[in-house]
């Protein structure tokens, strides 16, 4: 078995533990990194000779696993799902254009894959004004909470979970932040701009990860620049614009300073963290995943994978 053979393979089985068969054009922008250059028709030929050896089955121009075509059905129902949500979403979204030094706000998580169920959440990565990193998230989860719509508790349908800040200045989502695995390569890999009030900001974000090509043969993949992207209302923007201008000085400052150490002690006095809880905190960088499944994820992952392969 070839490289290519084992990057379609691996790539098969990571969507099909999340309940998800892949048309071939997904398989080649999902595919795992095989160390060269593959074009579409080298894996649209490879997938066919694989499909012979009966690991995998196509069944209405998806592929999944053997005996795992039942599948297909449940990514008609999420994929239909994912559709209603993401209107809503862009709908809740427009609000954030209030908040100041908040300079991009995009999706990852299962929205992006159109895998998404009805209790999901919208999973937001947000990207702040160098320095301001505390005050825009304390404006975000004020404004977000008093719509009624940030994730809390067992609340989760439909909220928004606000679990990775960055300042723009600092883009590269740091190993120590979060483990550089195929996982987290999928997850930034798919990630869709929704709100960019700094124009160019995504874009500093794909060349700023570029570790993610290690894990991605493909990448940044196309058409994630505009395909789900809204335009910042004109109103909200002036009064964005006003706050910023009122508090991107001393008492900015000081409010930064100030709103770090109180949160910094409230997120260190949180009981029970457990070890699957991926939390990373610094003045650059927030990240909040509890009870993240990444880690039981990889190593399913792997244990199928050498199983099928093997």
């Amino acid at each position: 078995m070839d490289n290519l053979e084992r990057a379609i393979l691996s790539t098969l089985v990571y969507y099909d533990l999340l309940d998800r068969p892949l048309t071939e054009l997904e398989i080649y922008r999902y595919l795992l990194n095989t160390n060269q250059k593959v074009s579409f028709f080298e894996v649209s030929k490879v997938l066919a000779g694989i499909v012979q050896t009966k690991k995998i089955e196509a069944s209405q121009g998806l592929y999944s696993l053997s005996n795992r075509s039942y599948i297909i059905k449940i990514r008609e129902k999420r994929l239909k799902l994912a559709q209603l949500k993401w209107k809503k979403l862009k709908r809740l979204a427009r609000w954030l254009t209030l908040v100041p030094f908040l300079r991009l706000a995009a999706v990852t998580g299962s929205l992006t894959a159109y895998n998404t169920r009805q209790e999901s959440d919208f999973d937001l990565l947000v990207v702040t004004k160098k320095d301001r990193l505390w005050l825009t998230r304390t404006l975000v989860t004020a404004l977000t909470g008093l719509l009624g719509i940030r994730r809390h508790g067992q609340s989760t349908q439909d909220r928004i979970c606000l679990n990775c800040y960055l300042t723009e200045d600092s883009l590269e989502i740091k190993p120590e932040a979060k483990p550089r695995d195929f996982h987290s390569a999928q997850e930034y890999g798919r990630l869709t701009p929704l709100l960019e009030i700094k124009k160019g900001i995504c874009q500093e974000f794909l060349q700023k990860n570029s570790w993610l090509s290690q894990y991605l043969n493909f990448y940044p993949w196309p058409n994630k620049e505009t395909a789900k992207k809204i335009k910042p209302n004109s109103i909200l923007s002036l009064i964005r614009t006003v706050a910023e201008w009122l508090l991107d000085d001393e008492i900015g400052d000081w409010l930064e300073k100030k709103l770090g150490i109180w949160q910094t002690k409230r997120i260190n006095q949180k009981p029970n963290i457990e070890p699957a809880d991926q939390i990373y905190i610094d003045h650059q960088c927030l990240m909040f995943h509890p009870h993240s499944k990444s880690y039981q994820l990889m190593q399913d992952w792997q244990t199928k994978t050498f199983n099928l392969i093997k």
